[in-house]
C-alpha cells in the first residue's frame, strides 16, 4: 500500500487557479488576410468525376515522389470541412506502400497543375486504395482565425484529445494521420498519453529524436515534404507526422488536412520529418517519421487543416531530471522541452515524467525519494523551490510525480501573473529501500503545568529496521489553556490542518507571492509535528465570524504565530515520518 497524502490547501489553492480562467495567450492581430498559396487552386466546384492527377509525398527520407490519384465524386457533409473529394489512388508506389498510408495527411493534390486540395481521410481495414480530399479552399479557413502568437525574440528561447470528427454517410474513416510517435518514455507513459489525448501513441524504446532539434531560422518548404507537429522533444520526444500542403509568400503554410488534436490556436513547433518507412498494417500503412529541425510554428489547429508560419517560433517550458540512484551511486542528467500551453502540459506532464523516471530509475516498484522542484523563468526571476520525501511500497514513481504535477498545475495556472518562458527542474534522489520513521511513543510532564511555562515532550522514532531514537522538543502551553490539553506528534501532512479561512470564504488569495507563501507554508512528508492543543487554542484556528477584531489568519500565517509562541515545532528529517499519537496534560486553571 502507498502513502501518498493530499493536503487540503492544494484543493483549496488548485480550486482557486482553475476558478479564475488563468491562461491567455498573447493576442495576434485579428484581422488576416486570406491565405494565398504559391501555385494556382482548382475550386471544388470545378472537379468533376473521373478528372486525373497526382499527389505528391515522402515515403523514404526526405524525398518528394508523386502518384497518380483520379476524381471518384465529390461529397457534401453537414460539417466543415463542408465538402470532401472522393478520390482513388494507383501506381507502384501505391503498390509498394500498401495504399494511402497514415502520415500522408496533408499530401497536395494537383490537377491540370492546379492545387486541388490535399488527402485526409481514408479506411481503416480496407484496400486502401481510397481516401477523401480536403479541398484547399476548406483548408484555408483555417487560416481564417486569429492567432495568438507569442511575445518572443526573434531566436526561440532555449533555457539550460477530441475525438475526430464523423464525415456524414461514411463509417470508419479516419484521419490520415500517422500516430503520435513517443520515446525517452516507459510503455506505461505512452499507454496513458494515449488514453488522455485519444490518439493512438507508438511507443519507440530509447531515445530516437536525439536530444536538441536545430533550427532553421529562413527554411524553405515544399508542398509534398514530410512535416512533424512537436509537443515534446529532447529526451523525451512525443511529435506526429504529417505531410505540408501548401506555402505562402508571407511564409504561412497549411498541412495535415485535418485536426492535429482541435485546440484552436495553439503555438506548437513545426519541424521537419526524415521518414524512415511506410510500416505496413491491416488496419492502415503508416509513415515512421522522426522530426530533424524546427522550422516554424502551428498556430491554428482546426476541423479542415493546421496552419502557421515558418521563421517564426513558439515558446516552450524547459524541463530537467536529475536522478540520484542511492543504490547504485549513478546520477543521471535528462533534460526535454513541452510547449508552452499550461492546460495540456497539466494533462500530460505527469506521464512524461512518470515515464522518464521509469526509463532513468530502470525500474518500478516500491521505493523512497527525497524530491526538489524548482521553477524558474519570465518575470519569475528568483524561481520558487520546494523539497519533499515520499515513500511507497507499490509505484514510488507515480507518487513522486503527482504531487509535482499538482505544484506544477497550481503555479502555471495562477490567476496572477503569467510565467513565460517557465522552466520547471526536478532533483530526485531515489532509493528501493523503505526509508521510514515510525512515531512510536511520546512522554509528556506528569505534573500539572501553568500557562506559558515551557515543558520537553520526548518522542521516540523508529526508523525501518533500525534501533529507535529519541528527539526532546519543548512546547509552551498557551495563553487561555484550562484544565486538559492534548500532546500531538505526527508525520507531516497526517491531519494537516486545511485552508478554513479560504474555503469559508473569509480570505482570497490576492497575488503570486501569496500563493507560493501558502503553498510553501505546506507541511511535507518528512516533518516531525510536535504542537500543544487545547480548546482554547483551537478556536483560534476557526475563521472569525463578521466583526470580530481578529484577524483572519491564512495557515502560512497561524502556523508562524504557532512557532513564534512555542505551541508547535517541527523537526525535518532524512526519512518518510509515519504515524500519529497524543498524549493528555493538565493545566492549572487561572
Amino acid at each position: 500500500m502507498s502513502l501518498p497524502r493530499v493536503c487540503f490547501v492544494v484543493c483549496c489553492l488548485l480550486a482557486l487557479s482553475l476558478c479564475s480562467g488563468a491562461y491567455a495567450a498573447p493576442a495576434g492581430d485579428n484581422n488576416i488576410e486570406a491565405f494565398r498559396p504559391l501555385t494556382p487552386v482548382m475550386p471544388v466546384e470545378d472537379i468533376r468525376p473521373g478528372m486525373k492527377g497526382r499527389a505528391l509525398t515522402v515515403v523514404k527520407g526526405r524525398d518528394i515522389v508523386s502518384f497518380p490519384v483520379t476524381v471518384v465524386s465529390v461529397l457534401p457533409t453537414d460539417e466543415s470541412p463542408g465538402n470532401l473529394i472522393l478520390i482513388k489512388v494507383s501506381g507502384p508506389l501505391i503498390e509498394k506502400t500498401g495504399g494511402i498510408a497514415a502520415g500522408m495527411s496533408g499530401s497536395p493534390v494537383y490537377i491540370g497543375g492546379k492545387l486541388a486540395g490535399a488527402i485526409g481521410y481514408g479506411w481503416n481495414f480496407s484496400e486502401h486504395d481510397l481516401g477523401l480530399v480536403t479541398p484547399i479552399e476548406e483548408m484555408a479557413l483555417a487560416l481564417d482565425w486569429p492567432d495568438r502568437l507569442p511575445v518572443l525574440p526573434r531566436e526561440p528561447m532555449n533555457l539550460e484529445p477530441l475525438d475526430s470528427r464523423d464525415v456524414t454517410g461514411f463509417e470508419d474513416v479516419a484521419e490520415m494521420a500517422a500516430p503520435m510517435v513517443i520515446s525517452g518514455c516507459s510503455e506505461r507513459a505512452a499507454e496513458s498519453i494515449e488514453q488522455t489525448m485519444g490518439r493512438d501513441i507508438m511507443s519507440l524504446p530509447g531515445n530516437v529524436s536525439g536530444k536538441e532539434l536545430p533550427v532553421e531560422y529562413d527554411a524553405v518548404l515544399e508542398p509534398g515534404e514530410a512535416v512533424s507537429v512537436l509537443l515534446a522533444w529532447g529526451d523525451v520526444s512525443l511529435a506526429a507526422t504529417g505531410t505540408l500542403t501548401a506555402t505562402g509568400e508571407d511564409g504561412r503554410f497549411l498541412a495535415f488536412a485535418h485536426p492535429f488534436i482541435d485546440r484552436g490556436a495553439v503555438a506548437y513547433p513545426l519541424a521537419r520529418s526524415w521518414v524512415h518507412d511506410v510500416v505496413p498494417s491491416m488496419r492502415s500503412p503508416f509513415k515512421l517519421g522522426t522530426p530533424v529541425s524546427i522550422v516554424g510554428i502551428v498556430t491554428q489547429d482546426r476541423p479542415q487543416a493546421i496552419g502557421g508560419i515558418t521563421g517564426t517560433f513558439a515558446p516552450v517550458v524547459d524541463l530537467s531530471l536529475v536522478l540520484k540512484d542511492v543504490d547504485s551511486g549513478k546520477e543521471e542528467h535528462r533534460r526535454f522541452h513541452v510547449v508552452y500551453d499550461p492546460f495540456l502540459i497539466t494533462e500530460i506532464l505527469p506521464e512524461l515524467l512518470t515515464g522518464l523516471v521509469d526509463m532513468t530509475w530502470a525500474r518500478k516498484g516500491q521505493g523512497t525519494a527525497r524530491v526538489s522542484l524548482f521553477v524558474e523563468g519570465g518575470s519569475f526571476v528568483e524561481g520558487w523551490e520546494r523539497t519533499n520525501m515520499f515513500f511507497s511500497d507499490e509505484d514510488i514513481a507515480k507518487t513522486i510525480v503527482g504531487d509535482c504535477a499538482d505544484l506544477v498545475r497550481v503555479i502555471s495556472l495562477n490567476p496572477f501573473k503569467e510565467i513565460n518562458p517557465l522552466g520547471i527542474h526536478v532533483e530526485l534522489e531515489i532509493t528501493s529501500e523503505p526509508r521510514v520513521l515510525l512515531i512510536e511513543d511520546i512522554k509528556v510532564p506528569e505534573e500539572d503545568l501553568a500557562v506559558g511555562e515551557s515543558f520537553d515532550v520526548t518522542v521516540t522514532l523508529h526508523p525501518y529496521r533500525e534501533k529507535p531514537q529519541q528527539k526532546t522538543f519543548e512546547l509552551t502551553v498557551p495563553e487561555g489553556a484550562s484544565g486538559m490539553c492534548e500532546v500531538v506528534v505526527r508525520g507531516g501532512g497526517i491531519e494537516e490542518p486545511g485552508q478554513d479561512t479560504l474555503a469559508q470564504g473569509w480570505r482570497t488569495i490576492q497575488s503570486l507571492d501569496e500563493l507560493l507563501t501558502e503553498i510553501s507554508s505546506m507541511e511535507t512528508n518528512d516533518e516531525v509535528i510536535v504542537e500543544i492543543r487545547s480548546d482554547a487554542f483551537l478556536e483560534q484556528d476557526i475563521p472569525p465570524m463578521p466583526g470580530d477584531e481578529n484577524e483572519q489568519k491564512l495557515q502560512s500565517e497561524i502556523r508562524k504565530d504557532k512557532m513564534e509562541k512555542g505551541h508547535l515545532r517541527s523537526f525535518r528529517s532524512n526519512y518518510y515520518v509515519d504515524g500519529l499519537l497524543r498524549r493528555m496534560l493538565s493545566v492549572e486553571g487561572q
